[in-house]
Formats: C-alpha cells, sequence, structure tokens
C-alpha cells in the first residue's frame, strides 16, 4: 500500500510540474506575440530607415512564434 501512496504522489508531482510548465509557455507565447504586435506597429509608424531592421524583428518573431506554438 505505501508504494501506492508514492506513485501518487509523484504522479501529483509530475501533473504540476507540467501545469507549471505550460503556464510558463503560455506567458512566453503571450510576450512574443506583444512583441510582434509592437514591431508591427513600429514597422508601420516608424521612421522608414528602421524598416529592415523591424522586418527582420517581425520575420524573426513569427519564426519563433511558429516553433513554439507548431
Amino acid at each position: 500500500m505505501a508504494k501506492a501512496k508514492v506513485i501518487l504522489i509523484d504522479d501529483a508531482v509530475r501533473a504540476r510540474r507540467r501545469a507549471q510548465e505550460r503556464a510558463v509557455t503560455e506567458r512566453c507565447i503571450e510576450i512574443v506575440q506583444l512583441n510582434l504586435a509592437w514591431a508591427l506597429a513600429q514597422f508601420t509608424n516608424g521612421p522608414p530607415e528602421e524598416r529592415p531592421v523591424r522586418a527582420r524583428q517581425i520575420r524573426q518573431l513569427g519564426e519563433i512564434l511558429e516553433y513554439v506554438t507548431g
């Protein structure tokens, strides 16, 4: 019986860790999305000489977002 309790505790710890990892991943996705929105706004409204930099940021953030959510 003691063995079954240990297994249940291990399962609970693993489930809690997975939930925490999911929460961190979701927050990271939110941060990348916010940065992407900011870069898009800067590309649209910022000085024309900054557009190449903003375009690179948009591509990089899009790739990160695709990797994390894909």
